[in-house]
């Protein structure tokens, strides 16, 4: 088993929770639902932000749980899964303002 995350507006959260993760829906040449590594969700954020035009109080992290079978790994950090996602393989969601970091730091 891998554990992963997705990166998604909040206006999906309601669909994804009661029907999983939906290759289907996808937007892009690969139909799949894309999954980053935890080393990779500031760019997964970003990512999101500019593909989707969210504000990053306006998007979710979700931690799901899939067998490494179902993912195709596309580069370091980053597969899709080609099969629907059930709500039961999420395990965990942070708002996306849980990885803001300051440029400043305080002394």
């Amino acid at each position: 088993m891998m554990r992963l995350r997705h990166a998604t507006p909040v206006s999906n959260l309601q669909s994804i929770m009661a029907r999983g993760l939906r290759p289907d829906l996808a937007v892009g040449k690969i139909k799949g639902c894309w999954l980053h590594s935890p080393a990779k969700t500031p760019w997964a954020l970003l990512h999101t932000q500019q593909r989707k035009g969210a504000a990053l109080d306006g998007l979710v992290v979700l931690e799901v749980t899939v067998p490494r079978s179902w993912l195709t790994r596309y580069q370091t950090g980053l597969w899709y899964c080609t099969r629907a996602i059930p709500p039961a393989r999420i395990t965990g969601m942070a708002p996306g303002t849980d990885w803001a970091v300051s440029p400043v730091m305080d002394n």
